[in-house]
């Protein structure tokens, strides 16, 4: 058995090393790579963004409720903050519900454009060095030598125009277009 793994792990070494192959380690890509950590990092200022909407809400639910458990307040203005608890509570849920909506969509299209990104380098490289396939490093027993990670991270971080948006702020989402820019108040 021993053998025969051995005679099979030397003819895959022989046949990659005929046909031109390679891999790319896409965990170092989500590691390593400029555009990753920039989609990252605005995704999460997105996130503290609602974050801190919601945080403000629940401030005032909580000024609200401590004005409704009063003692010095007439019946008629509790049952008027306890509506307007209820109208805040009902934006709170409606805004945590926003925020979910819209996070897993723009996760999911930041996700999108940098496999999109990393597949047209990987493309590129391949015309380039004549590579008749690139398999992801995971699923493969191989060589170090097959590994081009380092070019397609190279040129995937050389390529993106984020923060070249005619010396404004711009970002990933610049990327995927402008309706992602700003979150609605």
């Amino acid at each position: 058995m021993v053998r025969l793994l051995a005679v099979l792990a030397i003819l895959v070494g022989v046949s990659f090393s005929q046909s031109n192959i390679a891999c790319v380690d896409t965990g170092r890509i989500l590691k390593e790579s400029k555009l990753v950590a920039n989609a990252q990092s605005e995704l999460r200022e997105k996130l503290i963004e609602y974050q801190k909407k919601i945080s403000e809400k629940e401030k005032k639910l909580e000024e609200l409720k401590k004005q409704i458990e009063s003692k010095a307040i007439s019946k008629k203005k509790r049952e008027e903050k306890i509506k307007e608890y209820q109208k805040i509570e009902a934006e709170a849920r409606e805004l945590q519900e926003k925020a979910q909506m819209e996070l897993t969509s723009l996760k999911e299209r930041l996700e999108n454009m940098v496999y999109n990104r990393v597949k047209e380098v990987v493309k590129k490289l391949s015309k380039e060095n004549g590579y008749s396939a690139v398999f992801d490093c995971g699923v493969l027993i191989y060589r170090g030598d097959l590994d081009i990670t380092t070019e397609v991270l190279d040129l995937l971080d050389k390529n993106t125009e984020v923060g070249k948006n005619n010396g404004k702020r711009g970002g990933v989402l610049d990327l995927l277009g402008n309706k992602d820019k700003k979150t609605e108040k």
